[in-house]
């Protein structure tokens, strides 16, 4: 189980920001390890690196997605409900949980 980490508003100063460029972003992030073909109207393509997901409508940057391995994660304690996450977002950060196939 992997979480996505989505970042709302103001980044972290490691993802690159709505509105960046791609060109902006292989500039001041580097080479992704792998690039998605352009898919849909508008084409949406995602680069992705080793810890989050970028993903651009055009030539910008919509959003960035961060990954949390869960193995990571504090262990939820007895009174946990199972699907409650296992951190808690900042005020501008939302978690979703869900399996991630590769």
């Amino acid at each position: 189980m992997t979480t996505l980490l989505f970042a709302f508003g103001a980044h972290a100063a490691d993802m690159p920001p709505q509105g960046m460029s791609m060109a902006q972003v292989q500039k001041n992030f580097g080479v992704p390890v792998k690039k998605t073909k352009a898919i849909g109207k508008p084409p949406i393509t995602r680069w992705i690196y080793p810890d989050y997901t970028v993903v651009f409508e055009y030539k910008h940057v919509v959003q960035s997605v961060k990954m949390v391995k869960e193995d990571v994660a504090p262990a939820p304690t007895a009174n946990t409900p199972k699907d409650a996450p296992t951190t808690t977002p900042a005020a501008n950060e939302a978690t979703i949980k869900l399996d991630v196939q590769q």
